[in-house]
């Protein structure tokens, strides 16, 4: 897509805002925590799930974020870390880690507007797809590693297997 075609946004001084006005596309339930911090709540393929994203007007950062909430607390092994990295090394944009204060993994993900004055749909619309996509990719994982006591490269090995045909 050439840059002059992109549908220009309205400048906004807190990127919160300008997501907030343009998420009518997607399922989802807004809940506006404070200037700086929007929630989402939206159904995911396996389960609800909330993303936070909040505006760092310092650094000009967008951290968007993500946990899973698990019946069950996730205790904290080195199968779980050794599981994360496994997993961090087959993302491309974002990482997992474990919140040792929620007991949980989250999946977090940050972008740079330093520079910009303005975002295009095309750009909201990437930056929620990237969260959603990644933390559905590996919920199944993470729930049977933390409900299970299996072998972490087991299940990483079998639920990243690349399948073909028809079923």
């Amino acid at each position: 897509m050439d840059f002059f075609s992109q549908n220009k946004i309205v400048s906004y001084a807190n990127p919160i805002d300008c997501i907030e006005d343009h998420i009518y596309k997607f399922d989802v339930e807004p809940l506006r925590y404070s200037a700086d911090h929007l929630g989402l709540k939206f159904n995911g393929s396996w389960s609800k799930y909330e993303i936070a994203i909040v505006w760092n007007e310092t650094n000009k950062i967008i951290n968007f974020s993500a946990c899973y909430d698990f019946k069950k607390k996730t205790k904290i092994t080195k199968e779980i870390y050794s599981l994360i990295s496994s997993i961090n090394e087959k993302i491309n944009l974002g990482y997992f880690h474990y919140c040792s204060q929620h007991r949980t993994i989250f999946f977090k993900y940050q972008v740079s507007t330093k520079g910009l004055n303005y975002m295009t749909l095309e750009q909201i619309e990437n930056f929620l797809s990237v969260v959603v996509k990644e933390f559905d990719r590996f919920f199944p994982i993470f729930l049977v590693s933390s409900s299970r006591k299996n072998d972490e490269k087991l299940i990483l090995r079998n639920s990243l297997l690349d399948t073909s045909g028809i079923a």
